[in-house]
């Protein structure tokens, strides 16, 4: 699970990583990869603190958030999906909605994976960042 919190004013972003997840930031022509600390999955001991950490968003930035069904995925010959094809995917359809953004994630894994019938959960979510609106 990953947990977001937004300052609709400044923009900054508080986040706590309570598993494998992995975000994304494309902001103009370039993606990176915000590094999260990974802690124990939410729920797992009741007495667990978590560490929020925090980074910026811009208006016209787009976040992916892709669980471990999607990169930690391998194919047939055991190929990882990984950051490498993620990042791909991600140029190629910068223009496209986030609905279609995360469809094409999806299928771009169904081809690397070579069928339907997935092993694991595959979760993509593509928020697109506008910042406040008065």
């Amino acid at each position: 699970m990953l947990l977001l919190q937004f300052d609709l004013v400044s923009g900054a972003v508080r986040a706590v990583d309570t598993g494998s997840p992995q975000l994304f930031r494309r902001r103009d022509d370039h993606t990176e990869r915000i590094e999260l600390e990974a802690q124990l999955p939410l729920g797992m001991f009741e007495e667990t603190l978590y560490a929020e950490q925090t980074f910026q968003v811009e208006p016209g930035d787009r976040l992916i958030a892709v669980s471990t069904g999607v990169h930690g995925t391998r194919s047939a010959a055991g190929d990882l999906f990984g950051e490498r094809a993620l990042r791909q995917i991600l140029g190629a359809t910068r223009s496209a909605p986030p609905h279609e953004r995360a469809r094409s994630v999806v299928a771009g894994l169904i081809e690397h994976y070579g069928s339907k019938d997935l092993m694991s959960d595959a979760a993509v979510v593509c928020l697109d960042w506008v910042g406040r609106r008065d």
